[in-house]
């Protein structure tokens, strides 16, 4: 879920970016065009050029109205706009169109809108096929020379860049070409070998796998092989301790007992770290005999073990959590309907309606769903294991407002309540 964070991946390696430039693929090292935007906000014209600005560098920011990290960085690139006003120019690019812009800004009335940062709109095609968000970094030539995440658009890296000297933040590289039909260790002749830290394979890497999809045993990949790609390490341990579970092994509950934590999370304060989490990236890729097939999460657990030293096992522990519990049965229980889907996507327009779902899988949506609301885990207590209806507006999602979740399981006929509970807790030690 990005949308989680604004941990932003660039796309380099794009073709035929703008209507204006269809030749024009980028590559850190290569000139822009002059580029005229046609659908602007917050500037003194209608249109915006790259010409308007010369002698200027620029910083250019990928947000969408969905992005609420992407939002959370206004207020620090206009004062950054305003301290360097001479000398670089910010511009924000998004892809809804300048009216739906307005009525955005103007609905999150809290919003700190930029005063000193053109912002151009309407910008779908260019988003379609550069995929992702993030800033884009182009000398007073156009050149683009760095892609960065928020955490890189520092007033100190701004003047390191101004003043020609080399920024320290890494950049990330996409494979693009990356063929999945071979095991990893022998993908591209073996070009990867030099990153392989153990045999099953454990990689240790500064480089996103954009093709490459999350497996699951018995779910959605062979049961004899699975990966994990540009994963962390609290996400490699869930996966070895999921078990087999449908529930998704990012949200099991953890609870991590170890003297130096940098490992697992990022340092703040005096200690940040801005190349922490590329340089905290690993896949793992493992496949057995199908006659071993019972055992590869055992195999998982091991690897991990022998590579980082950790003892890890699943309690039994009195926990904080978030229980949800019956209110009117009527109202979620479903005694008609048709047949579930097996795409698993609920009927939607701005409101996604389960209708006649199995308990189980609308479980697992709803644990899905509440990730945007807490890290705290979730625990079922509705008793119910037949088919389920319930609704929830795509508005209360993007709030992220706890309060605004209780009134919409209240709706359905379910409440939801903060207690402690023995649910089980994946335990990491030294």
């Amino acid at each position: 879920m990005y949308l989680v964070f604004k941990r932003v991946i660039i796309m380099l390696i794009v073709s035929g970016w703008f209507a204006t430039a269809k030749s024009q693929s980028v590559y850190v090292g290569e000139t822009w065009p002059n580029i005229r935007f046609k659908e602007v906000l917050n500037y003194h014209k209608p249109t915006l050029e790259f010409s308007d600005f010369p002698g200027k560098v620029f910083i250019i920011d990928f947000w969408a109205h969905f992005c609420k990290p992407c939002i959370e960085d206004f207020s620090h690139l206009d004062s950054l706009q305003a301290q360097f006003k001479d000398q670089v120019q910010i511009i924000m690019i998004n892809p809804e169109g300048k009216d739906s812009t307005i009525r955005f800004l103007k609905r999150k009335n809290k919003i700190y809108v930029p005063k000193n940062i053109p912002m151009v709109t309407g910008e779908k095609e260019l988003f379609r096929k550069l995929r992702m968000l993030g800033y884009l970094w182009l000398d007073s030539s156009r050149t683009l020379r760095y892609s960065a995440n928020n955490y890189h658009t520092t007033a100190a890296n701004i003047q390191n860049f101004l003043s020609n000297i080399p920024l320290t933040f890494k950049q990330t590289r996409i494979v693009e070409d990356l063929n999945i039909d071979v095991p990893l260790i022998a993908e591209g002749g073996g070009r990867w070998l030099d990153s392989v830290n153990f045999y099953s394979y454990l990689f240790h890497h500064e480089f996103k796998m954009s093709e490459l999809p999350r497996s699951i045993p018995g779910k959605n990949g062979p049961a004899n092989r699975f990966y994990f790609p540009n994963t962390s390490i609290l996400r490699l341990y869930r996966a070895a301790f999921n078990n087999g579970s449908l529930e998704s092994y990012t949200s099991m509950p953890m609870d991590i007992r170890v003297k130096d934590s940098s490992l697992f999370f990022p340092p703040t304060s005096e200690k940040f770290d801005e190349n922490w989490e590329i340089n905290h990236q690993y896949t793992y890729d493992v496949k057995v005999p199908m006659s071993r097939a019972g055992e590869i999460y055992t195999i998982m657990q091991r690897d991990l073990e022998r590579y980082f030293g950790f003892k890890v096992e699943v309690k039994v522990l009195k926990t904080d959590c978030w229980v949800l519990e019956p209110l009117d049965r009527r109202l979620f229980i479903s005694t008609s309907g048709k047949a579930y889907s097996s795409t698993g996507r609920p009927k939607s327009d701005s409101t996604n309606r389960f209708i006649h779902w199995p308990s189980d899988q609308l479980w697992l949506k709803l644990k899905q769903y509440f990730l945007l609301f807490s890290t705290l885990p979730l625990v079922d207590r509705l008793s119910y294991t037949g088919p389920m209806n319930f609704e929830i507006h795509q508005n209360v999602l993007r709030s992220g407002n706890m309060e605004l979740l209780k009134e919409a399981l209240k709706k359905n006929g379910i409440s939801i309540r903060k207690t402690k509970a023995k649910i089980p807790v994946l335990v990491i030690t030294d």
